[in-house]
């Protein structure tokens, strides 16, 4: 009775942690969609204000240059933390033509999470220290004097939200890996 009592309450315990972490992938998911629609429409604004300027008015301003590329940067690292969320990055699919096991297919895609993961730290990590390094410098762009920060915060947001990603996705597969181990005849046998 004992037993079965913490069981269900284990049981309630993954459905909440499930819940929080669909809601959590929901809600970034939503902030990558809008700010990645923010960003694109801002680029595309202003390369539509530079041929204006440029070719109709005579009056080309090199500012509006220095913003697109910042808008560019932002959409790229935007796109790889969306990338990695909806799983649309480039991936292999051989090893599931090899190996027919969904545990063990389950195991390589955990593993695969990790090194992603870890690599998204390391890589992150470069980024700070190069933020860091611009910040502390005090450099500025050319033509609109902005803080070069605002370049080099475009990585630390793009390494940050793919560490989120990696790591919500290797909980949820770790969840599932379970599942599927206590599935298989009350949990594998060596």
């Amino acid at each position: 009775m004992q037993q079965s009592s913490s069981a269900m309450t284990a049981s309630a315990d993954v459905e909440v942690v499930s819940v929080k972490l669909n809601t959590f992938t929901h809600l970034l998911l939503s902030s990558y969609k809008f700010l990645m629609f923010l960003a694109g429409f801002g680029l595309a604004g202003l390369m539509f204000a530079q041929v204006i300027m440029r070719y109709f008015l005579d009056s080309p301003f090199a500012g509006i240059e220095e913003l697109a590329i910042l808008l560019g940067v932002w959409v790229y690292f935007l796109g790889m933390g969306y990338a990695s969320l909806t799983r649309e990055h480039i991936s292999g699919g051989i090893v599931s033509l090899l190996v027919k096991d969904p545990w063990k297919l389950k195991l390589i895609e955990l593993a695969s999470l990790v090194v992603c993961l870890i690599a998204a730290l390391i890589f992150g990590y470069f980024a700070c220290k190069y933020a860091f390094f611009v910040i502390e410098k005090g450099r500025s762009s050319i033509y609109l004097r902005w803080p070069k920060g605002f370049w080099s915060a475009s990585m630390i947001v793009g390494f940050s939200m793919m560490t989120i990603c990696f790591l919500t996705q290797a909980v949820r597969t770790w969840r599932e890996l379970r599942h599927l181990d206590h599935q298989t005849s009350g949990g594998r046998k060596g």
